[in-house]
């Protein structure tokens, strides 16, 4: 039986959530994806202050597959006393229902919005042996190559993966997609030259093309990313594209509105401290935070944004 809907707007219940607390042991934060990628990095920054925070650790655990549908099925699976949460993706929130013809768990009836932690441009990124320097370029060698190029991702549906999808049509470039189970595989055989190209998350590239070891086309938001001014958008060669990722706590749907809200109060908090927002900063990301209800308007009009690439660009899960 399906929990009741928590996306549904959430009253402010400030007195209730100052009374009400989290059971008495430790918190469980679910990465649905491989250790060292985005997704991971930001949800062990939180850990390092949920102690203080909430009065018990919090444990990041990696539980990757299907695209990250696999740790999250967890999660919406959990008892709902607001102790075990995932770091939620648009992934396996937002396009996995228009990719699966069945899925263990309605992202939104089955989770529980919490808060969003950032937003994450994508950074274009090539091996430097490619020669290529722009998106000009990598538009004008896709054409010339058809199906030549091949772009990794962290898997299908993943938004490292329609943003290329996102690309292909806006641009007509025959490129390859390749998904993997994570972004670091993807990137390990982006340098060893296995692949051509990733829409990365720009965490998880950005040290890498700093190194030498990535070159950076372009970022995929509006506008240029505060993290690296110098790298120009996509949007400056291809006008009106544009990707940025979220990453955003989710708990298990049925959870009370309080602990819903205490669980957001204290994450606030926590988002608030310089050090947190300038590590998160420095990492390429857009530090966030917001309400419950806010996060549930972004999952439900990024669910139908994405819907229609799917069914536009015909992906399916292989």
């Amino acid at each position: 039986m399906h929990r009741r809907s928590t996306l549904l707007a959430l009253p402010f219940l400030a007195g209730a959530a100052a009374a009400q607390e989290l059971p008495a042991r430790p918190m469980r934060l679910i990465v649905p994806f491989t250790t060292g990628g985005t997704t991971d990095i930001l949800a062990r920054i939180l850990a390092e202050h949920a102690q203080a925070e909430f009065g018990q650790p919090l444990i990041v655990e990696s539980r990757p597959g299907a695209g990250g549908v696999t740790g999250t099925a967890q999660v919406a699976a959990a008892p709902p006393d607001g102790t075990t949460l995932v770091m939620g993706t648009p992934g396996p929130i937002a396009t996995a229902p228009a990719l699966m013809g069945s899925m263990p768990y309605d992202p939104l009836r089955d989770l529980a919005p919490v808060m969003l932690v950032a937003n994450v441009p994508n950074l274009v990124v090539v091996n430097p042996a490619s020669g290529l320097t722009s998106i000009a370029a990598l538009i004008a060698a896709a054409r010339a190559r058809p199906g030549a190029i091949h772009f990794g991702s962290a898997g299908i549906g993943a938004t490292t993966h329609l943003a290329g999808e996102l690309f292909k049509l806006m641009t007509g470039a025959d490129i390859v997609h390749v998904p993997y189970r994570g972004s670091v595989p993807a990137l390990t055989d982006l340098q060893g030259g296995q692949i051509q190209l990733m829409f990365e998350n720009m965490p998880g590239a950005l040290e890498l093309v700093r190194a030498g070891r990535l070159t950076g086309l372009a970022v995929t938001s509006p506008t240029r990313a505060l993290a690296a001014p110098e790298i120009p958008t996509v949007a400056e060669t291809v006008p009106g594209y544009a990707v940025v990722s979220w990453f955003a706590l989710f708990t298990a749907g049925g959870v009370p509105a309080p602990l819903v809200q205490r669980l957001n109060a204290g994450f606030r908090r926590i988002m608030a401290r310089p050090a947190v927002r300038q590590r998160i900063a420095e990492l390429g990301a857009e530090p966030a935070d917001g309400t419950p209800e806010a996060l549930g308007t972004l999952a439900r009009e990024e669910t139908e944004r994405w819907g229609r690439v799917i069914r536009e660009a015909r992906i399916t899960v292989q």
